[in-house]
């Protein structure tokens, strides 16, 4: 039986946009709804607290914020003792009816709906329109690509070579699938819905819900503001305006 691990990370003041109003929402419902989910399909799960990055001597002087070093915390945890390891951004939302994760036997990301960040990843390294761009808030990987993936992120890390376009580590990680698609399977939508970035599609069923953008953190500050319970509402929201 494969043993499976769920990380999420949480260091210091959190690393997500408008972090002040929305990580109350991410701590006592995001987070906890991924707890559940791993609960329920017998899959371990670990919260990072710590910066690793930190304790090894890094001074913030690799990405452009000390926030997104504390994102670039993942690659400190796909080296481990379990067959797969799912990460996911803490801005994550699981749904009640969520399915058990699909068979892992490589990279796996969902692709973003076209925007800004496709078009410069594209234009930096010379490729055609039709190459997609993949985000790493949901990161599905087995045991033998999770060892190549964190060796290949801290070798860059240690030599500072930064991405190309856009100095962030979903960039990198599209960089690693460009040159290593061997390695790559598409993960489907469904496992990564990222409704508040623009050009997104709405789909008929999903497994986890990307509050990713700022568009989706304003949703949680007008809920707040208007006193709306967002822990008995916000599964009927989601199911009501935002899926098919």
């Amino acid at each position: 039986m494969h043993k499976t691990l769920i990380f999420q990370i949480d260091i210091g003041d959190g690393t997500q946009w408008l972090k002040d109003t929305s990580i109350d929402p991410i701590r006592k419902i995001f987070i906890p709804s991924v707890k559940n989910y791993a609960n329920k399909y017998n899959y371990d799960y670990k919260l990072v607290n710590e910066s690793e990055y930190l304790k090894r001597g890094g001074n913030f002087d690799f990405l452009s914020t000390k926030e997104k070093h504390y994102s670039f915390e993942r690659y400190y945890h796909f080296i481990n003792n379990y067959d797969v390891t799912v990460y996911l951004d803490n801005d994550i939302y699981i749904l009640d009816n969520a399915s058990k994760l699909p068979q892992v036997d490589c990279l796996m990301n969902a692709p973003e709906p076209e925007g800004n960040s496709s078009k410069i990843f594209r234009k930096e390294n010379n490729i055609s329109s039709d190459v997609k761009y993949y985000n790493s808030g949901v990161t599905m990987i087995n045991k033998k690509i999770g060892v190549d993936l964190q060796n290949y992120m801290q070798k860059r890390e240690r030599n500072k070579i930064r991405s190309r376009g856009k100095n962030s580590d979903n960039m990198m990680l599209n960089e690693y699938i460009l040159d290593n698609s061997e390695n790559f399977k598409e993960l489907g939508n469904e496992w990564n819905y990222m409704p508040f970035l623009p050009n997104s599609e709405k789909l008929k069923a999903v497994n986890f819900f990307h509050f990713v953008g700022i568009p989706g953190k304003q949703l949680i500050l007008q809920m707040l503001n208007q006193k709306i319970n967002i822990e008995k509402n916000l599964e009927k929201i989601i199911k009501d305006y935002f899926i098919k």
